[in-house]
């Protein structure tokens, strides 16, 4: 694990995922609106929390979509769950893990 805190972390593999399914340009105004950890107590830092964002998904996007991701840090999971109206709708898992060349994250879908 790195020097970054474990909420940056959840962060940065919440957006890897997402980059991986829309791709760069469908990843426009990634905006985090919530950061809630779901574990962890007293002195030590959490290793699952819950990300709440929105994105624009493509440049003719009229308006960002908002999703939840509920990040597991020790085994590099991601649950995503599209947030329409309120309401939350059907949800994928994704674990996020190293590809040999680049050393880069990548993810791959677990439905």
């Amino acid at each position: 694990m790195s020097n970054e805190s474990a909420s940056i972390e959840a962060i940065k593999l919440t957006r890897t995922v997402f980059e991986y399914i829309h791709g760069n340009l469908g990843l426009l105004k990634f905006n985090v609106e919530e950061l809630v950890p779901t574990n962890g107590t007293g002195g030590t830092e959490s290793k699952k929390w819950d990300v709440t964002c929105t994105f624009f998904e493509s440049l003719g996007s009229s308006a960002p979509s908002r999703y939840k991701a509920s990040v597991n840090l020790n085994d590099k999971t991601v649950i995503i769950k599209k947030i329409d109206g309120g309401k939350e709708l059907e949800e994928k898992r994704y674990t996020v893990t190293p590809t040999p060349e680049t050393q880069k994250q990548s993810p791959e879908s677990k439905v």
